[in-house]
């Protein structure tokens, strides 16, 4: 059993009041641990996010997290989720979302791939299109506003690790967070064409009646 998307709603409008009245009378069983249900990417969860979160869970023991690795997204009530971590663009303007940081990506390969193909220097865009790509499943989308669609998809993986994996293989060309770019790969530079940066959200459904632990978890996980 589960409750419906209309009293998910009521229960999330109803719960801050309900925490601050028993507060006020004294019925709050100290004991008593509340949850919060998280979703966030999983290469996130690795490295930026779920590091923070276990800081969080250190300082605040009387919080359960329950968090759920995925790239799906989740549906905020049919799924019962408080908080998703979401890499944007961010497309549903019904959800509150809080920007958290910015994640600037870069083409890449590896280093025997960029030796067999002679990638030296500055690459057109229409070699570059013609290399084999590791793709997400998504294109390719440019700080101008313009998407590429590689001519050639090598194989397509939804997991950023294994994309990086792949690249370091020399099985393509991919786009991927600056940060996992290390001396495994190498950045490529394409004429005119430079990769989006992306931002990291905490998303929500509602700024209205959010409960108390919610909230102190979305300042504590904004840097400073």
């Amino acid at each position: 059993m589960r409750l419906t998307e209309e009293g998910r709603r009521l229960l999330d409008r109803c719960q801050d009041p309900i925490e601050a009245l028993q507060g006020i009378v004294g019925f709050t069983d100290d004991t008593r641990r509340q949850s919060i249900r998280i979703t966030v990417p999983p290469l996130a969860a690795r490295t930026t996010i779920g590091p923070r979160l276990l800081d969080f869970a250190e300082q605040n023991p009387d919080v359960a997290l329950e968090m759920t690795t995925t790239n799906i997204m989740l549906d905020f009530f049919r799924d019962n989720i408080d908080v998703a971590f979401r890499v944007g663009p961010l497309t549903d303007s019904s959800l509150v979302a809080k920007r958290l940081w910015s994640v600037p990506y870069c083409f890449c390969a590896g280093q025997g791939f960029i030796g067999e193909r002679g990638l030296r220097g500055l690459i057109s865009r229409p070699d570059f299109l013609a290399l084999p790509a590791l793709t997400a499943g998504q294109p390719w989308v440019l700080e101008s506003g313009e998407t590429l669609h590689p001519k050639q998809t090598a194989h397509n993986l939804t997991d950023l690790d294994v994309i990086a994996q792949a690249a370091r293989r020399n099985l393509g060309v991919a786009m991927l967070p600056s940060d996992m770019v290390n001396s495994d790969l190498k950045r490529l530079e394409v004429i005119d064409t430079v990769p989006l940066t992306r931002d990291m959200f905490a998303v929500y459904p509602s700024r209205r009646l959010l409960p108390a632990r919610i909230r102190k978890l979305i300042d504590f996980m904004t840097p400073g």
